[in-house]
């Protein structure tokens, strides 16, 4: 994955790159640099970014698409979370249902202001935990309970029908089949 940023700024470097050219070891690469040993580049972008200092005088980075691609997601993710606290900041000591849809998660609508608090809480340590990790996972996976609470709260009928009190005496216990039953069926 190649990315381009201005010269001004500054990325680090790794002291494997100390080169015959005579350069700093946090000098980038130059095009002939490039063309003379492209591979090897490659190789370090592998294990580190790599710069390049294009013809033009735009920095590049070389640097393994996974990582990239998880920067990216991170990135939104950090924003979305942002997003998030703020709308939630703001409007705290207002009902979800009046706020809710300005988030990426309209669905917490539903939510009681102490089930949002909690939210709120998850959401910062998960995504925290996902820059330290390197994976969304966890992220991603406390977002699904929550949206799928939310929807349940939000249905009124489906809330009264797992609130309603359960008739024990309805209930029968239901064993699997035996072995020979299912042959039997099968036959």
């Amino acid at each position: 994955m190649m990315a381009r940023a201005g010269v001004g700024k500054q990325m680090g470097g790794s002291a494997a790159r100390a080169r015959a050219s005579g350069r700093s070891v946090d000098a980038p690469c130059g095009p002939t640099e490039i063309q003379r040993d492209y591979r090897t580049l490659l190789d370090r972008a592998k294990n580190a970014p790599q710069e390049v200092l294009d013809s033009d005088g735009e920095l590049l980075l070389i640097q393994a698409k996974d990582v990239a691609d998880f920067q990216r997601r991170l990135q939104a993710q950090v924003a979305e979370t942002a997003r998030f606290l703020a709308v939630y900041n703001e409007h705290r000591e207002v009902v979800p249902a009046e706020w809710a849809m300005q988030t990426a998660y309209p669905r917490l609508a539903a939510l009681s202001s102490d089930e949002l608090e909690e939210f709120a809480r998850e959401l910062v340590a998960y995504t925290f935990d996902a820059g330290q990790r390197g994976t969304l996972e966890q992220v991603e996976g406390n977002l699904r309970p929550w949206e799928s609470t939310a929807g349940i709260h939000g249905q009124p009928d489906v809330m009264r029908a797992l609130l309603a009190p359960v008739d024990l005496d309805g209930i029968l216990e239901v064993h699997p089949p035996s072995e020979g039953q299912v042959r039997a069926t099968a036959g």
